[in-house]
């Protein structure tokens, strides 16, 4: 895998939640667009290339959100290892598999981060002087809306980035068999 490629991907898909997400959401329901770059990435990677930067995704995902830090580093390696581990038998190219894989990463992503939120509720609201912060609450309904909504743009976003792959320079580990 070319790294300075993959990094450019990190910054675009990071980039892009950041300042289109916002424009682009329905009723709330924002998509993960970092959460496709990261299917990408391990569905084509060799398994260790792709668990170390589907991690990288998922802390410099940490580092834009207000979540507490890393969360979304260890969902996007706990999608990463699901991903790498079912290359052998998904055809990459086929639209259904990106919207399975999509709607599975997003799923575990909700659920980690769902979790955290029982765990730790957020603290009351907080008030400075004439300012009053009010406590940051996840939406179950908002994130499984969202978790639909990645899904269903998965297989376009998925389908462009797999015809721009011999960018990356992945390469396939192929093991040359016995005759006995």
């Amino acid at each position: 895998m070319r790294w300075p490629t993959y990094f450019i991907l990190a910054y675009v898909a990071v980039a892009m939640q950041i300042g289109l997400a916002p424009y682009v959401s329905y009723h709330g329901a924002k998509p993960d667009l970092v959460l496709l770059a990261v299917i990408f990435i391990a569905m084509n990677a060799p398994k260790n290339a792709a668990l170390l930067g589907c991690f990288f995704l998922g802390f410099v995902q940490d580092l834009i959100t207000q979540q507490q830090p890393g969360l979304f580093a260890l969902s996007y390696g706990l999608v990463a290892m699901f991903v790498v581990a079912t290359q052998a038998v998904v055809y990459k190219g086929h639209p259904l598999t990106h919207f399975t894989l999509a709607l599975v990463g997003g799923l575990v992503t909700a659920a980690v981060l769902l979790s955290h939120s029982f765990v730790h509720p957020p603290t009351p609201r907080v008030r400075t002087g004439d300012l009053i912060l009010p406590a940051v609450r996840l939406s179950s309904t908002r994130m499984l809306e969202g978790v639909l909504y990645t899904a269903v743009l998965s297989p376009f976003v998925l389908a462009l980035l797999q015809r721009g792959k011999k960018l990356f320079g992945f390469q396939s580990i192929r093991r040359k068999g016995r005759a006995f």
